[in-house]
């Protein structure tokens, strides 16, 4: 879908409305990423995965613990300090709580931000000179739609193992 803007038409076949200055043309075919809709929903499928994972694999008392537990333990820190570091480690959690509530936003609007500027620098340089400009920049937008899905597939991964991927510490006696 990052790709799809390079597809001959796309962005370029349409109806020209308006009369003037108020002149533009409305496209028959928009590339996939460079509509905000588009990367909005590939967000929220993302962040289901992460719900549907953490919540399988971690469950819901082992987020809990990861979020607002506590890290340290009561046998190495006398009482007062505990219960500072409990209030601490619940307010980082609200914190958390709120990055986590966040990452769709996050993951939609750079990806819609890559594409969607790569789409008007096409269009521009097109603009500019056409044939000789374009075909450096379509090959520089090849390169940037496989680092964008790279860097969104990367990202949901890493948001899905930050959780899951805690392995059973055994404590000596």
């Amino acid at each position: 879908m990052n790709w799809s803007g390079l597809l001959p038409g796309v962005g370029n076949i349409g109806v020209w409305e308006g009369v003037g200055a108020d002149r533009r043309l409305a496209d028959f075919f928009r590339p996939a990423n460079s509509d905000l809709n588009t990367t909005l929903a590939l967000a929220f499928v993302s962040f289901g995965g992460w719900v549907y994972f953490v919540l399988r694999f971690a469950g819901l008392r082992g987020l809990a613990k990861e979020m607002f537990g506590n890290k340290a333990s009561r046998s190495e820190v006398s009482a007062p300090v505990y219960l500072f570091l409990t209030a601490l480690f619940l307010a980082v959690g609200v914190i958390e709580v709120i990055s986590i509530l966040f990452r769709p936003v996050s993951l939609s609007f750079r990806l819609y931000g890559n594409i969607f500027g790569g789409e008007n620098l096409l269009h521009h340089l097109g603009a500019l000179a056409p044939y000789i400009l374009p075909a450096a920049a379509y090959f520089l937008e090849t390169l940037v739609g496989l680092i964008q899905a790279l860097v969104f597939t990367l990202l949901s991964a890493v948001y899905i193992g930050l959780v899951c991927n805690h392995e059973q510490e055994e404590h000596a006696p």
